[in-house]
């Protein structure tokens, strides 16, 4: 659509959106989710190697089958950045 591009590469896209009249930094505003397969892994080698979280992994979303969890920090510029991870709920 207008003021939107999306870069694929693979199975990775990146969706870039124009956004006008946004705050420059918002406290809840993420501006890049990372999907990784294991948020836990991540998210304990970023703090290991000094990157400093906003909050650790959590479920953020879920659904009857599918659960999202993510973790975020901010970037030297105070960008959101959040890891993100689906995971299938067990079956009860």
């Amino acid at each position: 659509g207008a003021a939107n591009a999306v870069l694929s590469s693979g199975a990775t896209r990146l969706v870039l959106r124009e956004v006008t009249g946004a705050q420059p930094i918002s406290r809840r505003l993420v501006h890049v989710n990372l999907d990784v397969d294991d948020i836990q892994s991540a998210y304990e080698r970023l703090r290991e190697s000094g990157v400093r979280f906003t909050y650790p992994p959590r479920v953020v979303n879920r659904g009857s089958k599918l659960e999202v969890w993510a973790a975020a920090f901010r970037d030297p510029d105070g960008h959101g950045i959040a890891l993100t991870q689906w995971r299938e709920l067990a079956e009860a």
